[in-house]
């Protein structure tokens, strides 16, 4: 549960509850968050505090994304743009187009099984030699999720939904992959080069900070690699959310930086950056 006082029609979050186990040091009272707007789904319904926030269906994806006034919400994948053409600047694009496929594929058919309980035949197999890798990391997922009743997966409240947030006078919004009543659930099956590098590494913390901070639930993390299933708790830091700063202001004046300015910025985020032993397998 997350305990919250208002002060000044934010919300500051004073109390993070596991899995977000805060240092006491961290000081983070100091960071007022707004509370989170809502939830958008097929029966969604604006907040009248929050009228002049509109809607623009995405001509590429067709989902809906909010807009404050004519700007656009900031995203993880705007946020950590740069930071992704660094990470993959050596792989090809037809690789990365396929890793994305397999991706969506690995989604939809996993929020499927959370939806309504179906599933490929294939999950019930005992014997998973012969199976592709896609189909391997569905079926550990799949048998995971029916293995751990402790996830109360009656209480799946649907996927695909879109929050959004306030934070330091900049509308930020997400997507979730899974949300039950308490919690999100964040699919990743990608191993590209994510094992070992903490670039990958950051880009997906700040995805999961995205979030957390637009949802104010619980995030977990379910990786599923082929040959087992990590899941864990996103521990929130007060350095992940100078980096979030960091990566707003670059976002924000980046046209008005000379490149020299930019790798600076770049460096200084990677130089003080430490992987969360959360997030490494």
């Amino acid at each position: 549960m997350l305990v919250s006082k208002i002060r000044s029609n934010k919300i500051t979050y004073t109390n993070l509850d596991p899995p977000f186990n805060m240092n006491k040091e961290s000081n983070l009272n100091d960071k007022e968050i707004a509370k989170p707007l809502g939830a958008i789904d097929n029966n969604f319904t604006l907040d009248k505090s929050r009228q002049e926030i509109k809607f623009v269906v995405v001509e590429k994806t067709g989902r809906l994304w909010p807009y404050h006034g004519d700007k656009k919400a900031l995203s993880a994948s705007t946020l950590t743009r740069i930071l992704r053409e660094i990470e993959y600047q050596e792989i090809p694009e037809y690789i990365l187009l396929k890793a994305a496929e397999r991706g969506k594929n690995f989604h939809d058919i996993i929020q499927e099984f959370a939806q309504n309980g179906k599933h490929p035949s294939f999950v019930d197999l005992i014997e998973v030699n012969r199976l592709n890798k896609l189909d391997k990391r569905i079926h550990e997922t799949i048998n995971f999720l029916k293995k751990n009743k402790s996830l109360k997966l009656d209480r799946f409240m649907g996927s695909e939904k879109l929050h959004y947030v306030f934070y330091k006078d900049e509308l930020l919004a997400t997507y979730v992959d899974l949300e039950f009543h308490d919690y999100i659930i964040e699919l990743k099956t990608s191993n590209i080069k994510a094992n070992k590098s903490p670039l990958a590494l950051l880009i997906f913390e700040i995805q999961l900070l995205i979030q957390y901070l637009c949802t104010g639930k619980n995030v977990y993390l379910l990786w599923s690699t082929g040959e087992g299933v990590i899941f864990d708790e996103f521990q929130i830091t007060p350095h992940a959310l100078k980096i979030l700063d960091m990566l707003m202001e670059l976002v924000k004046n980046g046209d008005d930086y000379s490149p020299q300015m930019k790798k600076a910025i770049i460096q200084k985020i990677l130089s003080s950056y430490s992987a969360p032993k959360k997030l490494i397998c």
